[in-house]
């Protein structure tokens, strides 16, 4: 796997190379990576930092860190997560359709969210769902912060949810999914487990809940990690369809800790 560690060794190789060959060859016979040294130096960098950037766009390649985006199984079982809550006007509808439901979810919650909802967050715990780690801020410079920083939000974030639920969560999923060398280094040497999806269903872009129904559908493998967000309209409106259309599909809903055989709290 080409990761940003690899990557980046090869860049520097590269350069290397390229010294030496103008140093010890290019001098006596020419060639255009002596002649237009500057140019093939500037195309080199600007295709380092543009694979690079474009990489923490693609956080299941674990590129820039590991992150979790499917569990490694060939049953159809998958899981449903929702983002940047809780939410109390929406997140206690979602709940009831899950319990009316009977299903089991994640929700990775906004740590300066949580403050005014300390029942709400008891209540996703008590109902048998996780609680995740989005971050304090879910800034949308959040992975522009120094590592320091990102670390203290997690930190901070973890501190809440386990004031108020006595747990710790060992989930954490990236602001927008972006995971960069910053966001890297502030998960190097912590107990996070960076967790994605694999199906995202725009239902915070797209407005044709129909649209993102068939986009969610089609994409529907063993040991999908499904991404919604619990203040959408969607989720909102077309939950309780979408449960009912998995499990037309033959598939079942199960937590994400049990789809990923991992501790979703620290012990």
């Amino acid at each position: 796997m080409l990761t940003f560690r690899r990557f980046t060794l090869l860049f520097f190789v590269c350069l290397l190379g390229l010294n030496l060959w103008n140093f010890f060859i290019g001098k006596s016979i020419g060639g255009i990576f002596y002649t237009h040294a500057a140019l093939v130096y500037s195309v080199l960098i600007i295709l380092y930092f543009g694979i690079s950037f474009a990489m923490a766009f693609l956080p299941c390649s674990g590129f820039h860190h590991p992150v979790i985006c499917s569990g490694k199984t060939d049953n159809k079982i998958v899981a449903i997560t929702f983002d940047d809550g809780p939410d109390p006007v929406k997140t206690p509808i979602i709940l009831d359709i899950l319990k009316k439901n009977g299903i089991r979810a994640t929700f990775f919650c906004i740590g300066k969210k949580i403050p005014g909802q300390e029942l709400l967050l008891q209540r996703i715990v008590d109902e048998g769902h996780l609680a995740g780690n989005h971050s304090f801020s879910h800034s949308k410079w959040f992975d522009l912060f120094p590592a320091r920083l990102i670390r203290s939000e997690l930190l901070e974030t973890e501190r809440i949810i386990k004031q108020v639920t006595g747990k710790s969560p060992l989930f954490f999923r990236p602001p927008f999914g972006v995971v960069n060398p910053m966001v890297s280094n502030a998960l190097k040497n912590m107990h996070w487990h960076a967790v994605g999806w694999n199906i995202r269903s725009l239902d915070t872009v797209v407005s044709d809940d129909r649209k993102i129904m068939y986009r969610i559908r089609k994409r529907l493998k063993p040991g999908a990690i499904i991404l919604l967000h619990d203040f959408s309209h969607f989720a909102e409106n077309n939950l309780e369809e979408l449960l009912l259309l998995i499990r037309q599909e033959g598939f079942e809903i199960t937590p994400l800790d049990k789809l990923l055989k991992l501790p979703s709290y620290a012990s």
